[in-house]
Formats: structure tokens, C-alpha cells, sequence
């Protein structure tokens, strides 16, 4: 077996741990207080080398990515009652999985700027297919969430970074 190929050794134990954090950190619905910008979000609690390796089996990533949805899900269901108006997002970066986090938005929160920055340096072709995300990597998205991916190409001095992103949940 040659270093490519090499079994990432305790890969469950890391995204077993990865998955407690993320349970933890939405346990309960975040305090207003914690909001800036009329938003709150989670970014990734792992190691960027754990998510971005090779040798990370792709069922532990995306059992770490369905984390993430489901505890996006918990957290609009205990909600208070004055944050009826709360929206929720969670934006997946397969190219860079430890870019992705869970957005919380109140009403007054613009998830547009999220899906559409005004960047000289970005440009996102919106994926023509919906239901990609669901099959390329067998989430289960919720069937009443919006789902949005682009295709995003980020200008760096004299290269070009392409990826892939995709933003899922409920907003307005």
C-alpha cells in the first residue's frame, strides 16, 4: 500500500469527535447576544488537514457534513418563540470542507450577501441541478429547504482556485 493509498489510522475516532462538537455547539438555540451582523454561525470545530487529507474516507466526511444539516434542523425546531423569524443556512465548500459552517440569521439578516458577494475577485455559476448535492454525496436535506450551488472561481494573483459551494437550508 503506497502513502496515497494508506488508511488514515483513528479517522472514525477524529469525525466521532468532530460530530460531539458540532452537537454541542448546537445544543441549545444561540442568545441574541452571541449574534453580529443579525447572524451567528458555527465554523467547522476540526482540523483542516483531518478534512482536507486524502486519506480521510469520503463516509467520514460526509457523515460530518450530514452533522451539520441535521444539527442546522435541530436548532430551527428550538428556536424561541420570538425567533419565529429566524432563518437558517449551511453552506457546504466540497472543494474546502472546512470552510463549511451553519448560519443563523435573524429576520433582518441578508443571506444574499452570503450567496451572492459583491467580490471583483469571485465569480459563481449557479449549478444547473439542485439535486446534485443530495446524490454526489447521499445527504438527506431536509425537502422543505432551499438548495443553491455554484460552481466558484476565486482570482489569486496570477492563478485561478475553482470549487464547488453549496448553501442549503431556510431563508428568505
Amino acid at each position: 500500500m503506497n502513502s496515497k493509498n494508506k488508511k488514515a489510522r483513528g479517522a472514525r475516532r477524529n469525525a466521532d469527535r468532530i460530530i460531539r462538537r458540532i452537537e454541542a455547539y448546537t445544543e441549545q438555540f444561540p442568545e441574541i447576544s452571541l449574534f453580529q451582523n443579525d447572524c451567528w454561525h458555527l465554523e467547522m470545530p476540526a482540523s483542516q488537514a483531518f478534512l482536507l487529507s486524502d486519506q480521510t474516507p469520503r463516509k467520514e466526511k460526509r457523515r460530518i457534513l450530514q452533522t451539520m444539516i441535521d444539527r442546522a434542523e435541530h436548532l430551527m425546531h428550538h428556536r424561541p418563540r420570538n425567533y419565529e423569524l429566524s432563518q437558517v443556512m449551511v453552506v457546504l465548500d466540497i472543494g474546502d470542507l472546512w470552510s463549511s459552517q451553519i448560519i443563523i440569521g435573524t429576520e433582518a439578516a441578508d443571506f444574499d450577501r452570503f450567496i451572492h458577494p459583491i467580490n471583483p475577485n469571485l465569480r459563481r455559476v449557479e449549478q444547473p441541478d439542485p439535486g446534485k448535492l443530495r446524490r454526489d454525496w447521499a445527504l438527506n436535506i431536509p425537502h422543505h429547504w432551499q438548495t443553491s450551488g455554484f460552481r466558484e472561481f476565486i482570482r489569486k494573483e496570477n492563478h485561478q482556485l475553482e470549487g464547488e459551494i453549496w448553501f442549503a437550508g431556510v431563508w428568505s
